[in-house]
């Protein structure tokens, strides 16, 4: 009975082994699966990028007459002429014209779906052979039949465009020769009117180069004067930059005073945080504004924190309490902490607050948006 069981077990064993082996090898092929899946889609997408979505739309090609009278030395008042471009397709020439984007989760989900599922997400089978349908609504065939329909429309177009450059080269050529024939007798009309023409030539010559001066003595009087202009204007910049600056400098001269006043005051200007009620926790505020040279800030409070402060008339005195400040999102070894503050003075009338940053507790600058909590 012994020898039964071990053999039992040694029989279950290997058996196990074979079953992760061939479990390796399906994984193995399940991922060769899943990478030629992915780059399929991946190419399809990308492919579909470089085929038009749409049709060009029907243009009217511009009206073109070419002037087919014979050429003779009497003025013709009417030429009979000949319309050029009667036939050609405008529409060809259309540009960034809209192309399939397939990148879309609706379009991915579609090129990912094989079989054709019903209602209740289920396979259904062909009544035709059994097998499991891989068509229909629900399925990488619409992605794919749209895909080939769109390339031969592309490429419907893309012979009649060669079509029509074929034409338009025969056109091209036609109009070469005759133009070559013409500049013929042109040559011949032009060396009997050349003497006459000469000196009339040279003098032309003689008035465009004196205009061309004219033109270049002009232009460079204008860059001058722009140069002035934009010169002056960069001074007046500059004059307001300096002045808005020197402002600033003085508010904040002033914020650091009133700061510093409210500092050196200390806990004998208001009430302490020993004879107020404490503070329930949680979000008190935002920061609206922050200097980090000068060591303060100012918070915009919520309604609730400012009763809680001033009580319900507003009137009480700001205590000064210390405040946390977080910044959503911050990695660090300190996790969101920034620093803490301590409240110095309120704005009257407003949700407004100055605070001093304490320095001892500070881990990065403060920024506007931090979130301000007890």
């Amino acid at each position: 009975m012994d020898k039964a069981l071990r053999v039992l077990a040694i029989l279950i064993l290997l058996l196990a082994i074979v079953a992760m082996v061939f479990a390796q090898m399906s994984f193995d092929k399940r991922q060769v699966l899943l990478g030629r899946n992915r780059m399929f889609e991946k190419y399809v997408i990308n492919v579909a990028k470089t085929i038009e979505a749409v049709d060009a739309p029907e243009v009217t090609a511009p009206e073109v007459q070419k002037d087919i009278a014979e050429v003779a030395d009497r003025e013709v008042a009417t030429p009979e002429r000949e319309s050029l471009l009667a036939n050609y397709p405008a529409k060809l020439e259309t540009q960034q014209l809209k192309a399939l984007d397939y990148s879309t989760d609706d379009k991915k989900r579609l090129l990912r779906s094989y079989y054709f599922l019903d209602a209740e997400g289920q396979r259904v089978r062909s009544t035709l052979d059994g097998q499991y349908k891989t068509d229909g609504d629900n399925t990488m065939t619409v992605i794919l039949e749209e895909f080939q329909a769109r390339a031969l429309a592309q490429k419907s177009a893309l012979e009649k465009t060669r079509s029509e450059l074929t034409k338009m080269r025969e056109l091209v050529t036609s109009l070469v020769n005759e133009m070559n024939k013409m500049k013929t007798e042109w040559r011949v009309t032009k060396r009997e009117l050349t003497e006459s023409r000469a000196e009339c030539a040279k003098l032309k010559e003689e008035k465009a180069a004196l205009e061309a001066q004219i033109v270049k003595l002009t232009a460079e009087k204008k860059e001058l004067a722009a140069e002035v202009e934009n010169e002056k204007a960069e001074t007046a910049r500059l004059n307001s930059e300096v002045l808005g600056l020197k402002e600033e400098i003085a508010k904040l001269q002033k914020i650091n005073k009133e700061l510093k006043d409210g500092i050196s005051r200390g806990k004998p200007t208001g009430p302490t945080q020993e004879n107020v009620a404490p503070l329930t926790a949680g979000v008190k505020g935002k920061i609206v504004d922050a200097n980090d040279e000068y060591k303060f800030v100012i918070i915009e409070l919520t309604d609730s924190a400012m009763v809680e402060m001033l009580g319900e008339e507003r009137k009480n005195a700001l205590p000064q309490y210390e405040l946390n400040i977080r910044r959503t999102g911050r990695q660090s070894a300190s996790g969101e902490f920034v620093t803490r503050i301590k409240l110095t003075k309120a704005v009257k009338g407003k949700n407004l607050v100055v605070a001093e940053i304490l320095t001892d507790w500070q881990q990065v600058p403060v920024e506007k948006g931090d979130v301000v909590f007890f």
